[in-house]
């Protein structure tokens, strides 16, 4: 029998690839009892133990990992043998309390059940408002989501109105506070966005955000729906419902409040880029102006000109006119004063007539004059 050679890393490579191959061990859950625990570098190592057997884990980004050494949980993830140490580990997804898998599969199921039935279609979402000036925010009136919440806000616009509605975020009755506060402000007009916050958790401390009632209660808003539910790896029904999910609440601050400074900074270049249009619009419009206005004056020197040389003939015209009356008229005059000094008596005399008045009246008839009457007699003295 022929015996095969490897090197170390041709034997563990070999080994790599026999466990990758087997899709059972890529998503798999491990029931254990935690030991060993420690955090670094934000990742958390520790090995999972029974009775019998025990093996290694690591969880990268664990910052919101809540467990401790001595407790039972239930790890999802898949087993990973690092070609360099020879090692063998699992890599962990999701850590449950021991017992969340019953509660696990019923949010599966409930889910699967919502979403046939229609409340988490893309299609129905609504846009959440670029500048919403009130925001509602449903969460615990204290802690630190409400904190990151209002710092975000105040650093990003001053400007912007939170209005919190204060509701248990786990625990006996949560979910028919969060669902009073969706409605409660959408009874509101002036709310322009609605905020859903907690921090992580859980999938038991979660529960209240994984109901049918929750769910029914965004679908049915008016308004729309942030969800800042949990940490980035948390999904809750909230999310799948809600018109938009987001991974923190400090997210969800940034998504709903605009920035006050940056939108002024683009108004002012706007205001600028119309400025300058405008300005260049006037100074076009100043010189096609003048351009017409040129051309309006020398159309209209043209025709003051023209009409001047017409009114010039015009003028000529009836001063001929004027002239040739004013001949025919003379001639018509003086032949007028012929004919008058003709019948003037005073010329009549000059011919050796003369006129014979009596009580000054002229003597027409001889048969007007008796003896002895006192008569006037008129002849030419020249």
């Amino acid at each position: 029998m022929k015996i095969l050679t490897l090197t170390v890393l041709q034997f563990n490579s070999f080994i790599k690839k026999i466990f990758d191959a087997e899709e059972f061990l890529s998503n798999i859950a491990i029931i254990g009892e935690i030991t060993n625990f420690k955090i670094s570098g934000g990742n958390a190592f520790f090995d999972l133990k029974d009775e019998q057997s025990m093996i290694s884990c690591v969880k990268f980004g664990a910052y919101d990992l809540n467990v401790k050494n001595g407790d039972l949980v239930t790890v999802y993830g898949k087993i990973n043998f690092y070609v360099k140490s020879g090692k063998v580990n699992f890599l962990v997804r999701q850590v449950n309390a021991y017992g969340q898998g019953d509660l696990y599969q019923k949010f599966i199921m409930l889910k699967e059940k919502l979403e046939k039935d229609g409340y988490f279609r893309e299609e129905i979402k609504k846009q959440i408002p670029k500048f919403s000036k009130n925001v509602g925010i449903v969460t615990s009136e204290t802690g630190a989501v409400i904190r990151d919440i209002i710092n975000v806000t105040k650093s990003k616009n001053p400007f912007t109105n939170l209005i919190v509605y204060p509701s248990k975020v786990q625990g006996v009755n949560a979910e028919n506070e969060i669902s009073q506060g969706i409605s409660y402000f959408n009874l509101r007009d002036d709310i322009d966005v609605i905020i859903i916050a907690r921090g992580g958790g859980s999938l038991e401390d979660l529960a209240p955000f994984n109901t049918e009632k929750i769910v029914k209660a965004i679908f049915e808003s008016k308004k729309p729906i942030i969800s800042a539910v949990g940490h980035e790896t948390d999904f809750t029904l909230c999310d799948f419902a809600s018109d938009l999910r987001v991974p923190t609440p400090s997210v969800a601050a940034e998504v709903a409040v605009f920035d006050y400074e940056e939108q002024l900074k683009n108004i002012n270049r706007i205001l600028e880029l119309n400025y300058y249009y405008l300005s260049k619009k006037i100074e076009n419009s100043k010189q096609n102006l003048k351009q017409i206005s040129n051309t309006l004056i020398d159309k209209l020197t043209i025709k003051v000109n023209s009409s001047k040389a017409k009114l010039d003939l015009i003028v000529k015209d009836i001063s001929s006119k004027i002239n040739q009356i004013k001949v025919l008229r003379q001639a018509s005059l003086e032949n007028v004063i012929s004919i008058i000094s003709k019948l003037n008596p005073l010329e009549i005399l000059k011919n050796g007539y003369s006129v014979l008045e009596k009580n000054n009246e002229r003597v027409i008839s001889i048969k007007n004059i008796n003896v002895g009457d006192d008569l006037k007699i008129t002849i030419n003295y020249g």
